[in-house]
């Protein structure tokens, strides 16, 4: 009985979205003199323009993510003074200890790690780099030496270091700056947006056709 009441309300929901994408996106197929032109063919290209919209809004959606959540984080290290690495702190220290995505990103080294650095990160580069010319150095005379192995670091986010840089400070501090990004902001690129695709879609008719008629008239 759930599944097929699931059903239902999943088949009515894509009724109602087709009828939206139908109504509000339509793209009719004008008479073309000089090039054919079918159906399909501006079915796809409504469907394209629809997808960069939907992307327009994600990525909309993304940077305001990223200034509100991620860029709170940035501005308290910086609003904690952490620019080296004997002014760096724990995630404990900045409250951050039980912010999940915070502690995936510093884990994973993705994002933030083109703004934040990890004191003990450091200390392991500066360590396997004296270590591998170490090794070089061991092997410099053999006709054949072995490949150094490169240790992998071990990223803990319960007891790690973060700071920014002091001559990075400037640059993060623009980046993820959050003024402006907000829900209305996001409300308002969306509307803006989904008003622009469906002026696209309504005049693309008389473009495809102007530009049949400018053929006709250089023949």
């Amino acid at each position: 009985m759930l599944n097929f009441a699931l059903s239902k309300q999943q088949s009515l929901l894509s009724e109602l979205w087709e009828y939206f994408i139908d109504k509000y996106f339509s793209v009719e197929v004008p008479y073309l003199e000089n090039f054919k032109l079918g159906s399909g063919s501006l079915v796809s290209l409504r469907w394209i323009i629809i997808g960069i919209v939907i992307g327009i809004v994600v990525a909309s959606a993304c940077s305001i993510y990223n200034k509100r959540y991620v860029g709170d984080f940035v501005r308290k290290v910086i609003s904690e003074e952490c620019f080296d690495a004997s002014s760096a702190k724990t995630l404990y220290e900045l409250g951050y200890l039980k912010h999940p995505a915070i502690r995936g990103m510093l884990k994973s080294g993705g994002t933030l790690s083109r703004w934040i650095r990890c004191v003990e990160e450091d200390d392991f580069i500066a360590a396997t780099e004296a270590a591998r010319q170490a090794f070089e150095e061991e092997h410099k005379n053999h006709s054949k030496s072995p490949k150094f192995k490169e240790p992998v670091f071990e990223r803990d986010c319960n007891t790690m270091h973060f700071y920014i840089p002091e001559d990075k400070k400037y640059a993060a501090d623009v980046k993820f700056d959050a003024k402006g990004a907000d829900w209305r902001s996001f409300v308002a690129v969306t509307i803006i947006s989904v008003v622009l695709c469906m002026f696209i879609c309504y005049i693309l008719p008389d473009m495809i056709k102007l530009v049949d008629n400018f053929i006709s008239v250089m023949k």
